[in-house]
């Protein structure tokens, strides 16, 4: 038998993680329907039954992340507990397999878990909304280029893949200790960006933010850089490599856990 991957193994490992927390999976479920329909009824209220697409999509965008994030910091969270790691350490399957449980979950399934949350409370809150309104709003398409929305994508996959190695690099408070590094190399990232700018450009930089658009002043007057669609095509293609080195890095580093 393989001991890097066994698909009826991996099965197996996928159906015991699913029977012992399908109960925290649809409490949590629960809890993100309640969120989107206190969020998205509020604002369809306040507006008189009305709620414009780009506020949907902001909801979708917002909440996918936020949430996103904080499901992925838990995935190895009893990791850090010695008594709840022993049996997950020592279950007969490889380190592959159960990094790709922790993967599916938080990646795959919590996507499509979302979108499908997303959908049934939208749906249901605009179809209500429109029950008395002579202009009917309509519900987004959170996968039309025209809203934008679908970068939430490729952000949640860069942010899942920054919470997914912190879920197993630190022991406790997953979140709060990602998130402070996070912020933290974002910090140092503007500072580099200020002085890399500074360097560049024989003018004065009012406003630099990385890989975005760049406000000069020269002779007294304002003009401003802004990046081109080859720009954008290489800073996907940055965040991919990006996510995929995290991801990487959080397979080796399972792999160091001893019993």
């Amino acid at each position: 038998m393989n001991n890097t991957f066994n698909l009826i193994r991996f099965l197996r490992l996928f159906k015991k993680q699913t029977a012992e927390q399908y109960k925290t999976y649809l409490m949590s479920a629960g809890v993100l329907i309640g969120i989107l329909a206190l969020l998205l009824g509020f604002i369809s209220y306040s507006g008189g039954g009305n709620i414009s697409p780009t506020v949907q999509g902001a909801v979708f965008f917002n909440l996918m992340l936020f949430s996103g994030t904080i499901f992925t910091s838990l995935i190895f969270s009893d990791l850090g507990n010695s008594k709840k790691s022993i049996p997950i350490l020592t279950l007969p399957s490889s380190h592959l397999e159960k990094y790709l449980v922790a993967w599916l979950y938080s990646f795959v399934i919590f996507q499509l878990v979302y979108i499908a949350c997303f959908y049934a409370i939208d749906y249901a809150v605009v179809a209500v909304g429109n029950m008395d309104q002579t202009h009917k709003s309509e519900v987004v398409n959170v996968f039309s280029m025209n809203f934008k929305i679908w970068i939430a994508f490729p952000m949640f996959a860069v942010l899942h893949s920054t919470c997914f190695i912190g879920s197993i690099f630190f022991e406790k408070l997953h979140f709060i200790k990602t998130a402070f590094t996070f912020f933290i190399f974002l910090i140092f990232l503007c500072l580099i960006n200020a002085i890399m700018l500074g360097a560049i450009f024989p003018a004065k930089v009012l406003k630099g933010v990385p890989f975005n658009s760049v406000a000069l002043e020269i002779n007294e007057k304002f003009c401003f850089i802004r990046p081109t669609s080859t720009s954008d095509i290489i800073l996907l293609v940055m965040a991919g490599l990006l996510t995929l080195v995290l991801w990487t890095s959080t397979y080796f580093r399972l792999k160091e856990k001893q019993v």
